[in-house]
């Protein structure tokens, strides 16, 4: 199964082109909101030795979820998966103030391929299919105060929480 996903990621990076919209459809309430790069640079990807941040500008702990440190009206997250064939995000829960513009940045540093989707009310997600190693980048303005989920769409049950917070 795991040569199969891999084969699969292989084939869909080879035949997409940068900046090309895939065609690919995950239903109406899934549908990508922004995307961003696809890879990063060699030097974004975390090293394998060194633990994985919450946010670089969160607080709190991955095992306890992490709050964004709102700039102004700006909230920055960073939302990745535990390393190896775990399918987990981390960390799996992260609030942020209602109202203010979010960005997210999904890393991978999973063996598997992997995405980050928020559902209704929030709308976004990150490419279809992020590759080992890679990262993208997601933005949504937080809605109402609430518990919202986010989830992979390649692999059932692998969820989060966003918890949207009243502003103050």
């Amino acid at each position: 199964m795991l040569v199969a996903l891999a084969m699969l990621a292989v084939a869909v990076g080879a035949c997409s082109s940068p900046g090309a919209s895939s065609g690919w459809s995950f239903g109406p309430s899934l549908a990508p909101a922004a995307s961003g790069s696809g890879a990063p640079p060699a030097s974004a990807a975390p090293p394998a030795s060194a633990p994985p941040s919450a946010s670089a500008t969160a607080s709190g702990s991955p095992s306890t979820g992490a709050s964004a440190s709102p700039a102004g009206n700006a909230a920055t997250l960073v939302i990745g998966t535990k390393p190896g064939d775990e399918l987990e995000f981390d960390p799996d829960e992260v609030s942020v103030p209602t109202g203010v513009k979010v960005s997210v940045t999904f890393e991978n540093r999973s063996a598997l391929p992997h995405n980050l989707t928020f559902r209704a009310p929030i709308d976004a997600a990150s490419d279809p299919i992020v590759a080992v190693g890679a990262s993208d980048t997601v933005e949504f303005t937080a809605p109402a105060p609430g518990d919202y989920v986010f989830a992979c769409a390649i692999h059932p049950g692998m969820q989060g929480k966003l918890t949207v917070e009243p502003a103050g």
